[in-house]
């Protein structure tokens, strides 16, 4: 029997490939157990179907319909993933045990191996074009359970599920700093004629004449308060004198207010009543 011409050999006969490119390919190829069609693919240096062509020519099969050949009572044999992962679709069940197998490289031991395992059955290999497998799988194996589960769609889950937590992680994350913020610091309205602090019960106001307005009522006092300012450090005296009446998170918010503030000091209090 001849030796079998090597499908480098065949596509530079063919003057599909220049022998640089195929040298690029066998130097990847090295180390690994990829077959040099698969590579030639990957490198764009030939289409899959030029890769049909070849393999036909080269293993002297010929490139089979998947029309003419398609049994129903085969398209649960495979789920989807496994069809797209290994290139190949379910034919047709014959007698012993065996399945025929659409493939677009028929030589991939490898594969043939793993769906022999996972099928249980014996695999006589067909040659397909890869368009026309691509194309039937869509067409002719349903989307089931497994696909959602395999390798593949929990990739792409898990980055949806990881994108869509981030997304959520960041959204939570604004509404919390917001909600802290406010819980601390309360709000703060600034117009053109004053800026207003509002929490705990209590209102400073900030007159862009220097003048404060304090109102409210403190945590322990028994009335509420209506007090007008001058300066800062007069707002500071009389909150100094009514610690007693103060919560502990009044007392640190009026302080933070005094800290955002910078009102020139005149030393004068007035009270309103």
């Amino acid at each position: 029997m001849p030796n079998k011409q090597r499908l480098g050999d065949i596509l530079i006969e063919k003057e599909i490939l220049s022998k640089d490119i195929l040298d690029q390919a066998l130097r990847a190829q090295v180390g690994g157990n990829r077959r040099l069609g698969h590579i030639l693919v990957r490198m764009k240096a030939i289409t899959a179907d030029q890769l049909a062509e070849t393999l036909s020519e080269q293993l002297g099969i010929p490139i089979c319909n998947i029309g003419d050949k398609f049994s129903p009572k085969v398209k649960k044999i495979l789920p989807r993933y496994l069809c797209r992962q290994y290139d190949v679709l379910p034919l047709a069940e014959k007698n012993n045990n065996i399945l025929e197998l659409a493939m677009a490289n028929p030589a991939d031991v490898e594969a043939i191996y793993d769906l022999e395992n996972y099928t249980g059955k014996v695999i006589e290999p067909l040659l397909a074009r890869h368009s026309e497998i691509e194309q039937e799988i869509t067409r002719r194996i349903s989307k089931g359970w497994k696909d959602y589960f395999s390798p593949q769609a929990n990739t792409r889950i898990t980055r949806i599920a990881v994108a869509c937590c981030l997304a959520l992680v960041i959204v939570l994350g604004g509404f919390t700093y917001r909600f802290y913020q406010t819980a601390t610091y309360g709000t703060v309205t600034v117009s053109t004629e004053s800026t207003l602090y509002k929490n705990h019960d209590l209102m400073l106001d900030f007159d862009k004449t220097g003048k404060i307005t304090l109102l409210g009522r403190g945590a322990f006092a028994k009335g509420f308060y209506s007090v007008s300012f001058n300066d800062k450090e007069a707002l500071h005296a009389f909150l100094r004198s009514k610690q007693s009446d103060l919560s502990g998170k009044q007392q640190i918010w009026t302080d933070w207010v005094l800290a955002k503030q910078s009102v020139a000091p005149t030393a004068a209090l007035a009270v309103s009543k």
